[in-house]
């Protein structure tokens, strides 16, 4: 039997990240049917860690996304991660919510709005000149989501500063669809890390790890095989190649 595999990829290129991503699933992920017997879902899938740095952070801030991304209407969905959107959201009826928002199990995980308690604790190490890995958001609510068919795919957001104005921040998912929404996630989060975190605290994002269970592709996806790298320097050609 042919095991998942697990993937690492270091990019200073977030479209070629993406990119790299592809051609590995295609090339040696592990074909499997996800879903349930009703809705059965034919994958190609991957347990993959990303380390984004460099140029790929300031792409991600400047959502700058690969041109063959099926998704391109990345503004609108960055406003679903905002509280503009989420006070006239939580007005809606029942009938016309999603299964759930994440912007909404951020900022109304109970009484408590992690995203401001986050920006208190990154102020915390700031000032103490102390990093910590304690700090960190989750959007799992086990009595909702453990054994529901449409539970949230990402899991945890951890920061931790790492002195001269600068934080990495971690994002861990338990599911990703690879072709159509990896770039737009990232790009929506990042973008509201900057506006409810980093930024209120004169900082800047630059390291990203992020981390997925199960990162796959769609059977149905047939594009995602055109999926190719984008030009880069003579200098780093040779890399991008070698996969």
């Amino acid at each position: 039997m042919k095991l998942p595999p697990t993937i690492l990829i270091q990019e200073d290129d977030f479209h070629n990240a993406w990119a790299r991503a592809v051609r590995y699933l295609l090339r040696d992920g592990r074909k499997m049917t996800i879903g349930d017997a009703s809705e059965p879902k034919p994958i190609t899938d991957a347990c993959v860690l990303f380390e984004l740095t460099g140029d790929a952070i300031r792409q991600i801030e400047d959502r700058e996304l690969h041109p063959q991304s099926p998704f391109q209407h990345i503004d609108p969905y960055c406003e679903e991660f905002t509280r503009e959107y989420l006070s006239q959201y939580i007005e809606k009826p029942d009938q016309e919510r999603f299964s759930y928002l994440y912007f909404e199990r951020l900022v109304m995980y109970g009484d408590l709005d992690q995203m401001a308690r986050l920006r208190k604790c990154l102020a915390t190490q700031i000032d103490t000149r102390i990093g910590s890995n304690r700090d960190q958001a989750i959007t799992w609510q086990a009595k909702t989501d453990l054994g529901s068919a449409s539970p949230p795919c990402l899991q945890r957001i951890w920061i931790r500063y790492l002195g001269d104005q600068s934080v990495e921040v971690h994002l861990t998912w338990r599911s990703r669809d690879l072709y159509t929404a990896w770039q737009v996630n990232i790009v929506a989060i990042i973008d509201m890390l900057n506006r409810e975190v980093i930024r209120p605290n004169n900082c800047r994002i630059v390291k990203l790890v992020d981390y997925v269970d199960s990162l796959h592709i769609y059977e149905s996806d047939k594009e995602a095989e055109r999926v190719k790298l984008l030009p880069a320097s003579p200098q780093k050609q040779k890399g991008l190649w070698e996969y």
